[in-house]
């Protein structure tokens, strides 16, 4: 049915004149349907048109309350992230969380110096074999006179003769040179003008003599392989023969 419009103030003003009072007489035939259609036609655009704003005054409250919600969080979270003036901590991981086994236990190495005597060769200024004369002074002024019985390398602006002044300071650790003992010294110049001669990084420079058989002084200051270093732990000092020594001092040169 077709919505009708609302009443104009003439049309109240006709139905007034037409009866004081609606219940003590009938009214016109039609009167009862056109109030009713006009009621009606009030009540449902009185209906449609205020809906979005009462839903809107209804949603009000809640989205206001949300907002909140969100300004306190937000304010709590910069307090939280600037708090002492330091950053926030992440949470650990898993993995982060999670004990590391403990580092193995470590096994004692030999010291590193030189370890080849190939390589003691080459950095020698003189390779004799010979023996300790005599031992004079103490401390850092310990020093020891050498026989040359042989070279087996000497660089050309390494003197040498008969016999050679060796400093040997005593130091803790470290094994001296004593009178009588025979060895191979794989030596560098320490003080030109004298001369004099120091054993390369210490018992590294020192193989004792026991008939064709040089070995090294030390067991930890020592080298492990003739050419290469040995892959395994030696359990023993290193030794080598007397014709090994000689063939790579030829090899340098």
């Amino acid at each position: 049915m077709k919505a009708q419009p609302p009443l104009e103030p003439s049309e109240w003003a006709e139905l007034a004149a037409l009866a004081p009072h609606p219940g003590d007489r009938e009214l016109p035939p039609g009167t009862h349907e056109l109030h009713r259609d006009r009621m009606l036609a009030a009540i449902a655009q009185e209906t449609r048109t205020p809906e979005p704003a009462r839903a809107a005054r209804r949603l009000r409250p809640a989205l206001v309350g949300a907002a909140l919600v969100l300004v306190v969080a937000g304010v709590g979270g910069g307090l939280a992230a600037t708090s002492d003036d330091h950053p926030p901590t992440a949470l650990p991981t898993p993995e982060a969380s999670r004990p590391t086994a403990a580092p193995p236990p470590r096994t004692a190495a030999k010291i590193r110096a030189y370890g080849t005597v190939r390589q003691l060769t080459d950095s020698a200024d003189l390779i004799v074999r010979g023996d300790v004369v005599s031992v004079t002074g103490a401390g850092a002024d310990r020093r020891a006179v050498y026989r040359v019985a042989e070279v087996l390398y000497r660089a050309s602006a390494a003197p040498a003769g008969a016999e050679i002044t060796l400093l040997d300071p005593e130091s803790a650790g470290m094994s001296r040179l004593e009178a009588g003992q025979s060895t191979v010294l794989y030596l560098a110049v320490s003080d030109p003008t004298g001369p004099a001669y120091a054993a390369l990084s210490g018992d590294f420079g020192i193989f004792d003599v026991t008939g064709d058989t040089a070995t090294s002084r030390s067991l930890t200051n020592s080298v492990t392989g003739l050419r290469t270093e040995a892959a395994a732990k030696r359990t023993g000092p290193f030794a080598a023969t007397l014709a090994d020594l000689r063939q790579l001092a030829r090899e340098r040169g």
